[in-house]
């Protein structure tokens, strides 16, 4: 009994604040664009002009007292033999409405009253040959027609309403068709753009936000006004305290790893200074002992400094120093040492393109950021690797090797500190996992963009865009 209560109450619950629900919204906006296409038709149907003509079976009352009208014509004129002029200006028949004798001939056509110019009672002929009507026009609504046998010939009796307004639903009919669609048309459409919109843009808004979120921007907020209480806005609300508590923690992890880090290079220090000390007093023996450690503690050495690099470049806090400068240089030196390492590891490095263009920037990180790519593609490679370089509105390097290439679901994860695939970058051959992260972090820092990508045939692809200096 409790847990049905709950329920019902659960789901009553927007009785209370139904403007803070999102499906009564819905609802709320389905209505008014029916209403409006609604009233939109019924302000047209009175103002616009209407030619058509639209009847509907005459019944009740208003048809007896009709048939009685015209017998009673009938009759005068037969039995008292009196005009038809004459029973039509009878009192009793002139004080009624418009009460109109139709012929096969319209000069013969009679009616009790004078018919004002602008009713236009040719409209009735069609109906002659009909039972009794409600006929439906622009100025007029008629009833009839009553076949009427006198003896000055055979007449169809109709009463004529000049000042009665159609009824709504008829007006409706009388309407042309491509008039009442294009209103529905209209009407909906402008009263559904209004409410997509305002359903679409806090979902968008959510859309871009993760999306940035998800490529490591984790300033990434949504953009939801603060007075919007239905389920989107408290979607969005979630988003951003999500994203606000991603935020703290990742950067309070940098913060710490960048800590620590700075903290571990005094001790190294020491112990780099007191293997120096023990180098110069040890014997033969323990001297490769103590190479080794001066090898792990330089290994360590590069480590931290990495991890410091990386912090910094990440925390945008690293200091660029920029110049103008052509990039042909960079690359010849980076290219110089590369191909030495490729020669003695029995790889062939093939190099094409002109880099003899102007850049901003800090030498020793682009530098840096171009050795790690080629030192990767070195490694992995099984015979060539390749480095090519163009420049139009941008300078685009591209480094690729032939090795096994990366799974696709590990592309978007090698340029994370300390990241390994597990099959191919093991501790051996994967070094820290630090060198992506540097080379991405300083191209992103000189405006530029890092992207990875497998080869049709096999090997992986590095796709660096660097923004050209306009002379």
């Amino acid at each position: 009994m409790s847990s049905s209560k709950v329920n019902k109450s659960t789901y009553f619950a927007w009785l209370k604040r139904p403007q803070h629900y999102l499906f009564f919204k819905i609802f709320v906006w389905f209505w008014l664009t029916i209403t409006g296409t609604v009233a939109a038709l019924i302000f047209l149907s009175n103002i616009t002009a209407i030619n058509a003509v639209s009847t509907e079976p005459l019944r009740g009352p208003m048809k007896k007292n009709l048939i009685y009208t015209a017998k009673s014509i009938e009759r005068s004129a037969t039995k008292h033999k009196r005009t038809l002029v004459d029973v039509l200006s009878h009192p009793r028949l002139s004080k009624r409405k418009i009460l109109f004798l139709g012929a096969t001939q319209p000069e013969d056509a009679l009616s009790n009253k004078e018919i004002p110019a602008e009713i236009d009672l040719s409209l009735l002929s069609f109906s002659q040959n009909m039972a009794a009507q409600v006929i439906f026009t622009e100025k007029y609504q008629a009833f009839g027609p009553i076949n009427i046998t006198v003896p000055e010939g055979s007449f169809y009796l109709y009463e004529i309403d000049i000042n009665h307004q159609p009824p709504l639903i008829m007006r409706f009919k009388l309407m042309p068709n491509w008039m009442k669609i294009l209103v529905a048309i209209f009407a909906s459409l402008i009263l559904s753009f209004i409410f997509s919109r305002n359903l679409i843009a806090p979902i968008n808004s959510l859309k871009k936000a993760a999306i940035k979120l998800s490529s490591g921007d984790l300033s990434a907020r949504v953009a939801i006004p603060a007075n919007r209480k239905d389920e989107l806005g408290v979607l969005g609300r979630d988003f951003n305290s999500m994203a606000n508590q991603l935020e703290q923690l990742i950067s309070a992890q940098k913060r710490l790893l960048a800590d620590i880090s700075h903290e571990l290079r005094s001790p190294l220090t020491r112990l780099k200074m007191a293997t120096g000390l023990a180098q110069m007093q040890a014997n033969e023996a323990s001297q490769s002992y103590l190479l080794r450690i001066e090898k792990e503690a330089n290994q360590l050495d590069k480590m931290i400094a990495d991890v410091l690099q990386v912090s910094r470049l990440e925390a945008k806090s690293q200091t660029l120093a920029l110049q103008k400068q052509s990039l042909k240089g960079i690359v010849d030196h980076v290219i110089n040492d590369a191909q030495f390492e490729a020669k003695q590891n029995t790889k062939t490095l093939k190099v094409s393109g002109s880099a003899d263009v102007m850049i901003n920037c800090d030498e020793s990180l682009i530098a840096s950021a171009l050795e790690n790519l080629l030192r990767n593609a070195i490694k992995y490679a099984q015979n060539e690797i390749s480095f090519s370089v163009n420049y139009n509105k941008a300078i685009h390097i591209e480094i690729c090797d032939d090795g096994p290439g990366v799974p696709a679901d590990q592309l978007s994860k090698l340029c994370e500190p300390f990241f390994r695939q597990s099959d191919a970058r093991d501790r051996v051959s994967g070094g820290t996992g630090l060198g992506l992260a540097i080379a991405k972090n300083a191209i992103i820092a000189h405006g530029g963009n890092l992207a990875l990508s497998n080869k049709v045939k096999g090997g992986l692809c590095a796709n660096i865009t660097l923004p050209i200096i306009k002379e």
